[in-house]
């Protein structure tokens, strides 16, 4: 019996995407592809303060799934993934994320915490380079 979700896309969502928040983002710029989006108007869309958007958007252009260009006022991201595979295999993670929410969730949920510990801790070093 094949799974609900495949097995690739569950390895990609395991292997790149670290929260909700990660995927909700990703999606969201991956439905206007053509847009700079800053901090602010992500975290807006999302429901998030600026401070808890930083290390999604930084999340997700370190996986290779979004390009960052530098302004006066921080950063701006637009969706870009790095690879063609990793295009192909957002469109089919929101493809099954749009028909199965809790599944994708879950598996989201699941991911062992240290890899979230072991994000957090790259972002605190990015950010003492900034400064």
């Amino acid at each position: 019996m094949e799974p609900l979700i495949p097995l690739d896309v569950q390895r990609f969502i395991l292997d790149r995407i670290d929260s909700i928040g990660h995927l909700e983002c990703l999606l969201l710029l991956r439905g206007s592809p053509d847009d700079w989006w800053d901090e602010g108007r992500i975290a807006e869309r999302l429901y998030i303060s600026v401070k808890d958007c930083r290390p999604i958007t930084i999340g997700l252009y370190t996986a290779g799934l979004l390009v960052r260009d530098k302004t006066e006022k921080g950063y701006r991201y637009r969706y870009c993934p790095s690879r063609g595979d990793f295009r192909e295999m957002v469109d089919r993670l929101a493809y099954y994320y749009s028909r199965h929410v809790v599944p994708i969730s879950n598996l989201v949920h699941s991911k062992p915490r240290s890899r979230i510990e072991e994000f957090s801790r790259a972002f605190d070093m990015e950010k003492k380079g900034d400064e």
